[in-house]
């Protein structure tokens, strides 16, 4: 299984509520067998009188583990309940797809995990007592420790109710988002190593014989290496025509064979194996789904009934340090080749003018009538200007600054408020030619050196 493969799985687990709370339950299920068949020898004698161990008779033990349990119930339902509460606070606030990032967070799985695994203990603990058992044969490490986690739930209730009431903050969950596009960037673009794929020879030969995936639903992870190997194996050359994000129908022109004959159902269902498709979008090839999401926080800010535009500034500033992290990292491969250097694959990549049209568009749009809003996207992309490393990332913002001059060319404002948002526009401008500059002087001298005797 590619790595690749390995992260979308990992990224589809961190989104479930389930796993931790399982685990916490497994650990109480193996803590209770442990303390109920050999606790009476883990712990000190009870005609020690130690103040912390528990010391009494069955009856008694059962009547505090049924109290136990009844407040451990209460606590786990209203738990749950402000849980949904939140949810759905956030759903209506930020955008329901970002209800995923509240589930995937460890803290909150590990409360109601501790909370789960303390009310299965407690009742496997409880069915053990029996009248007949006195004092000597009651497991009296096994009721202390319940006593012992019902107070570590009592603290933790404490923690929760912290960590929610800061969990709807508009701006930490943009705080949030943003930093799990960053390690996204990390992880999928590559490390700039200022080669890039000048050159690369994109020639096909034979005839172009169209392949459908046969599933309809989100494309998640295409296994490249797996594609390449194929296409060595049976001497083709292939053209993936869709990228992870993309929403793919069950027939279509998906990929594209170039081989002298058609290709045989064998290779088409060893050409569908690599693609992974699912019913949700996953960050673990799609640079774009963590842009995606802030840019839905900020366009439900600036919706009329939320009309919220500092979180769609908020928004902007995160976006702009994403955006530094991938101006300093190299764009997807797009074209694969063997080890003899024949192309073997061309594939549909995000490049750097895509990310910007999918973070700066929607915001831009949304809020054509907001200044504040246009002179934040300026100011972003000035500053962006100083992690361009090549031309066409400047050329890249340079549209997305023609955009901005267009939309506010086309909008009614104040005419003090139409200036502001054209000098920030040419502060921006100039910022970026500058640097255009600058790169392009940079390339003139490697070249220079590099032809030099």
């Amino acid at each position: 299984m590619g790595m690749d493969r390995v992260r979308n799985l990992l990224a589809l687990l961190r989104g479930q509520l389930w796993p931790i709370p399982a685990v916490f339950s497994l650990a109480a299920v193996g803590l209770a067998y442990i303390l109920l068949n050999f606790g009476n020898r883990l712990s000190p004698a009870v005609n020690g009188k130690l103040w912390w161990l528990y010391s009494g008779e069955a009856s008694t033990a059962r009547d505090l583990l049924g109290s136990l349990l009844s407040g451990m119930m209460t606590m786990t339902s209203l738990v749950v309940s402000v849980t949904f509460v939140i949810l759905t606070l956030a759903a209506n606030q930020l955008g329901p797809r970002l209800i995923s990032i509240f589930m995937a967070d460890r803290q909150i799985q590990s409360v109601l995990g501790l909370f789960i695994g303390t009310i299965l203990y407690i009742i496997l603990v409880l069915r053990t007592l029996d009248d007949t058992l006195g004092v000597e044969g009651v497991p009296h490490l096994a009721v202390t420790t319940a006593s012992v986690l019902t107070i570590l739930c009592l603290l933790a209730l404490l923690f929760y109710i912290h960590k929610i009431a800061r969990s709807i903050i508009a701006d930490n969950v943009v705080e949030a988002v943003s930093q799990e596009l960053q390690e996204t960037l990390r992880h999928i673009l590559p490390e700039n190593h200022g080669d890039g794929e000048k050159g690369a020879e994109r020639s096909f030969r034979g005839g172009a014989w169209p392949v459908g995936i046969g599933q309809a639903g989100y494309l998640q992870v295409v296994d490249y290496a797996r594609l390449v190997s194929l296409a060595c194996e049976e001497d083709v050359q292939l053209a993936v025509k869709v990228r992870a994000g993309h929403y793919l129908l069950r027939e279509g022109e998906h990929v594209a064979v170039y081989a002298g004959t058609c290709p045989s159902e064998d290779l088409r269902k060893r050409i569908r194996s690599a693609f992974t498709v699912g019913t949700e979008r996953t960050p673990a090839q799609d640079p774009e789904h963590g842009v995606r999401q802030l840019v839905e926080i900020a366009t439900r800010a600036l919706s009329p009934g939320i009309n919220d535009p500092f979180t769609a500034k908020a928004v902007i500033d995160r976006l702009g340090a994403a955006f530094e992290e991938a101006l300093a990292r190299d764009s997807q491969p797009s074209a694969l080749c063997d080890r003899n250097g024949t192309l073997r694959l061309l594939a549909d990549r995000s490049d750097i003018s895509g990310l910007l049209d999918a973070a700066f568009d929607p915001i831009r749009q949304a809020g054509a009538a907001h200044p504040a809003i246009l002179i934040q996207i300026a100011r972003v992309t000035a500053d962006l200007s100083a992690a361009i490393r090549e031309p066409a990332q400047a050329d890249a913002l340079l549209d997305e600054v023609a955009k901005l001059a267009e939309t506010t060319s086309l909008g009614r404002f104040a005419q003090r408020d139409r200036k502001d948002i054209a000098d920030a526009i040419e502060q921006a401008r100039g910022a970026l030619m500058r640097a255009a500059e600058r790169v392009r002087q940079i390339d003139m001298e490697k070249d220079g050196a590099g032809v030099r005797p």
